[in-house]
């Protein structure tokens, strides 16, 4: 009796605004919760120099987990801002697509929380890595989702920009999951795997064109 019926909100050519705006606020409030989980160093006894720049070693996990987490988010947040320049509309699946992308955006705070008061520990690192790879897959999917429904995209769309999202997707994902494979062996280069996947972003290397 459904089928091929379409949803009030498929049909209402809803505009992006308030759902970038929404995605710009739950952004906001994700990236500064970060910074909540790294408190000041506790010294008992005198404080001197030494014993400061101990304290500041024994906080130096949850100050990079911040740092590094902080950094992906934000390149999280570009790619979304570019990817909803091209998308003009929205249909009901993106807007749910959207929401939950939103929910893993929220529990990054929670998994970098993981990772800074537990980096050595493999669990920690798995499931800082599976929540940034279940962001990238959701991204993917609205993107993929848009792309095939040309109403909600803008107008001679260049064909390479497919390609340039399928490259940024499957470099991200491979560097998480590669993170979460080499923690079998060593946890220090996953760690440095999660810093290093930022970087072609920040740099550019993968919005080129081509």
């Amino acid at each position: 009796m459904f089928r091929n019926k379409k949803s009030i909100i498929d049909e209402a050519n809803i505009s992006t605004a308030r759902l970038e705006a929404l995605t710009d606020s739950i952004f906001a409030v994700a990236m500064t919760l970060l910074i909540l989980d790294v408190h000041l160093p506790v010294i008992t006894g005198t404080i001197s120099s030494d014993s400061l720049w101990q304290g500041l070693l024994a906080i130096l996990p949850k100050l990079l987990s911040f740092a590094i987490s902080f950094i992906i988010l934000g390149m999280f947040w570009v790619a979304h801002h570019t990817e909803f320049h091209y998308i003009e509309k929205l249909d009901h699946k993106i807007i749910w697509l959207n929401i939950f992308y939103l929910l893993f955006v929220c529990a990054v705070p929670f998994s970098a929380g993981l990772l800074g008061s537990y980096a050595d520990n493999q669990v920690a690192i798995i499931v800082y890595g599976f929540n940034l790879m279940i962001l990238v897959l959701i991204h993917f999917a609205m993107w993929q989702h848009a792309s095939e429904h040309k109403d909600l995209m803008v107008k001679d769309l260049d064909v390479r920009i497919n390609k340039l999202v399928s490259r940024m997707t499957f470099f991200a994902v491979v560097g998480y999951l590669a993170a979460i494979l080499f923690s079998f062996w060593s946890r220090e280069a996953a760690l440095i795997i999660y810093a290093i996947v930022p970087l072609p972003y920040i740099f550019g290397w993968t919005y080129k064109l081509v």
